[in-house]
């Protein structure tokens, strides 16, 4: 008895060792779970040397909240380079359609296509939205028009704004310190993807109210615009605008901006298909694909911690 005894303590005492060991990850395993949620220094250093690709550019709080949003998968805040990897994996598996384990270009920019697509509809839709607003904003005895003395109202509201010493003339010895547009172009805000010409910056105001293109707008050429454009705008020549004549001629605009944004933005990743395949084969692997994922990385982790974290802002 006491040999059966000791021998079911010394199987216990066996298998709970065992199921320790089972339980604990191999110095090998947990090698491996560190490398993959780091990238090597010899990556860090080729990619600081790849000039390919946008600038970085600062990381700002806005910025940084929407990576967390995208990229932060166990939602503690930081993004680790093996989070980063999952989701570049995850996207690059889906743009893989024929599932061949390498990305063609037809492949390569019908997802982005369909992706680009998505945001422009969001950014339409908000545009419009805030048309909207502009209009209510203008019709100041809410009658449901804008009158053309109220529209006149609004053009002088503007056009001072940015003529800040009343010469008549809107240009760069104007002082602008508090005339930055509300909206940064980074954000992925939907307003502020589609980047429609506006009065907002003085380099919209130009493009849209320079006609001799001499890099100032006078006030004659302000006026003379927007004169035009309500006339035209008034499509039944009541000498007022209506909600649906002022959106109808903003909707016109806005298709022309995202029509011609859209295309460029289609070639230009046709290009980054060519810059990506390293071999130039026409196939894109997985480990090309990367290439752009490590520079990005690095590019977000300014402080080469391998994670993306509120100590990056600002960097």
């Amino acid at each position: 008895m006491k040999k059966l005894a000791f021998a079911s303590i010394a199987l216990i005492v066996i298998t709970g060792c065992t199921a320790n060991q089972t339980k604990s990850p191999s110095s090998e395993t947990v090698a491996k779970t560190a490398t993959a949620q780091n990238l090597t220094e010899q990556d860090r250093k080729k990619v600081k040397k790849d000039k390919r690709g946008h600038h970085a550019r600062p990381m700002s709080q806005n910025r940084f909240e929407h990576l967390l949003e995208e990229y932060n998968a166990n939602n503690d805040d930081k993004i680790t380079w093996g989070e980063y990897n999952d989701w570049r994996q995850a996207r690059f598996n889906k743009t893989d359609s024929n599932a061949n384990g390498s990305v063609g270009p037809e492949e390569y920019v019908y997802e982005y296509e369909n992706r680009l697509d998505q945001r422009y509809e969001k950014g339409r839709v908000a545009q419009i939205k805030l048309s909207s607003k502009r209009f209510d904003d203008i019709d100041k005895n809410n009658n449901g028009t804008i009158e053309l003395a109220e529209y006149k109202a609004s053009s002088d509201r503007i056009f001072s704004r940015w003529d800040t010493n009343n010469d008549g003339t809107a240009n760069e010895s104007d002082p602008k310190s508090d005339q930055k547009s509300k909206y940064q172009w980074y954000s992925k805000k939907p307003i502020s993807f589609i980047r429609m010409p506006s009065s907002h910056s003085f380099k919209g105001l130009k493009s849209i109210y320079d006609a001799n293109e001499d890099g100032e707008v006078t006030r004659e050429e302000f006026s003379n615009s927007r004169r035009s454009t309500f006339y035209l705008t008034d499509e039944n020549r009541d000498g007022r605008l209506s909600a649906e004549e002022y959106l109808a001629e903003f909707e016109d605009r806005l298709d022309q901006t995202i029509n011609s944004s859209r295309r460029g933005q289609i070639k230009q990743t046709y290009v980054r298909f060519g810059a990506l395949d390293d071999n130039k084969d026409n196939k894109m692997t997985f480990e090309e694909f990367q290439i752009s994922g490590k520079r990005i990385f690095t590019r977000w982790d300014k402080n080469d911690d391998n994670l993306v974290s509120t100590a990056d802002i600002g960097e």
